[in-house]
């Protein structure tokens, strides 16, 4: 009876854990099917679910490796479900952010920030990928084990690993820093200065409201006493220190380039090599003093790739 009891207990607790995916999925489809200002919405009012299912999927995780534990002493249940739903969770933050370009909210002063934040997110992104890879090649190598076990067992045919996602996570957050590194060169050079008033701007307060739907558990928020702010930079930098900063944003989008004329031809990426190579050549000129004494601030232009700008300097 009591064997009964605990089996009815875990069978209650995967059903209700079931449905609550089911629920946070459902929710998250239907926000996707609104205009993009109500999707924005949304998808930040969707975030506290998601941490909430997070750590639920922590529990469920822990139930089922005690389980497997007990049933077989060479099983080893990995965080399968805590990961899928931190996936989740960090594709959702991002889809917010970009979401924000496409609606024009953001101010040009406000783009490191944002890509700071992208980037930090495209690392979590990283992560949860790589988890699930991880997952991948454990449950094969149970398999084979159990294969060797019992010589009649058919082992089913596996596909390979599909790492586009993983090789675009990557090139985003390469871009993410290519970004950063140029707005912060921009900034030293005073083109943002009509946009950071010393006296009544406080880019701290801007930042904690940009960033207010993202105070969950998971991924950890990132705090602003870990973000470079552009006034700090400003106030710090040393004499030509731009200069190596675009040098840095030229070598990302280098790389990123390189990754991008690699790719098979059957995944559409035109657009996004289209203004990668252009970033290229502006951030090039850049560095030979294009535009050196203009204090006009860059122009981010959307209207080749969808959330990937081309930066004009002027």
């Amino acid at each position: 009876r009591v064997r009964e009891a605990v089996v009815s207990t875990q069978s209650t607790g995967v059903n209700n854990f079931l449905d609550g995916i089911a629920l946070g999925i459902q929710d998250y489809l239907q926000a996707m099917c609104h205009n993009k200002g109500r999707q924005r919405r949304k998808l930040g009012a969707l975030l506290p679910d998601l941490s909430d299912l997070y750590k639920k999927s922590e529990n469920f995780d822990n139930m089922l490796h005690t389980y497997l534990s007990n049933s077989d002493s060479s099983a080893n249940h990995m965080r399968s479900f805590s990961c899928w739903v931190l996936f989740i969770t960090v594709e959702v933050m991002i889809k917010y952010l970009l979401l924000g370009w496409d609606l024009e909210l953001y101010g040009i002063h406000e783009a490191h920030y944002i890509y700071c934040y992208l980037e930090y997110l495209f690392s979590w992104l990283r992560q949860t990928i790589i988890c699930g890879q991880d997952q991948v090649v454990a449950g094969e190598a149970l398999e084979k084990k159990l294969a060797k076990r019992n010589r009649n067992m058919k082992r089913k045919k596996k596909e390979k690993t599909n790492h586009m996602v993983l090789q675009m996570t990557n090139v985003y957050q390469m871009m993410s820093h290519g970004y950063i590194k140029a707005l912060e060169g921009f900034a030293i050079q005073g083109k943002l200065d009509e946009y950071l008033d010393k006296k009544f701007d406080n880019e701290e307060l801007r930042f904690r409201q940009r960033f207010l739907p993202f105070n969950i558990s998971m991924p950890i928020p990132l705090e602003i006493s870990k973000y470079p702010s552009l006034s700090y930079i400003i106030a710090n930098a040393p004499k030509g220190q731009e200069q190596d900063l675009f040098r840095e944003s030229l070598e990302n989008f280098t790389q990123v380039k390189q990754i991008l004329d690699r790719i098979p031809p059957q995944h559409s990426v035109d657009s996004l090599a289209k203004v990668v190579k252009m970033n290229c050549v502006q951030m090039g000129l850049v560095v030979n003093g294009h535009c050196k004494d203009s204090k006009k601030p860059p122009i981010l232009d959307f209207s080749i790739c969808q959330n990937v700008p081309f930066m004009k300097v002027v």
